[in-house]
């Protein structure tokens, strides 16, 4: 074999490995971050317009919540959390507010928590 289709190989397989654990490790995790803040800003704007919360969207929101705290634990790059926090986005605390937003009954309470939840995480 040539050397120059032997470089050309170990090139393409170094080239290709890297771009798989950019994507498998940079790209889908944040993908993954932002698709869980746009369902859950859809559902927090539904939850403004009611007066109490079905049982359905309580279940919504406890797997909401620990799917983000799953995700702030293990799922997101370290650089990624440095640069939510530098942008003064607090997924650590919007989980708090949604485990107790699936526990208000209030109507008031569901508001404050909405709006807490919504400022952590910067949807409004």
């Amino acid at each position: 074999m040539d050397m120059i289709v032997i470089g050309g190989v170990v090139t393409g397989l170094v080239m290709g490995s890297f771009g798989y654990v950019l994507a498998r490790f940079g790209i889908r995790p944040l993908l993954r971050y932002h698709r869980l803040k746009q369902g859950l800003a859809s559902l927090l704007d539904t939850l403004l317009k009611t007066k109490a919360i079905s049982s359905e969207a309580r279940d919504t929101l406890q797997r909401t919540a620990v799917a983000l705290q799953d995700m702030v634990d293990e799922g997101l790059p370290r650089w990624y959390i440095i640069a939510l926090h530098k942008k003064e986005e607090r997924p650590r605390d919007a989980v708090r507010h949604l485990q107790t937003l699936a526990n208000c009954k209030a109507p008031e309470a569901i508001r404050q928590r909405v709006t807490a939840v919504q400022n952590c995480l910067r949807l409004v």
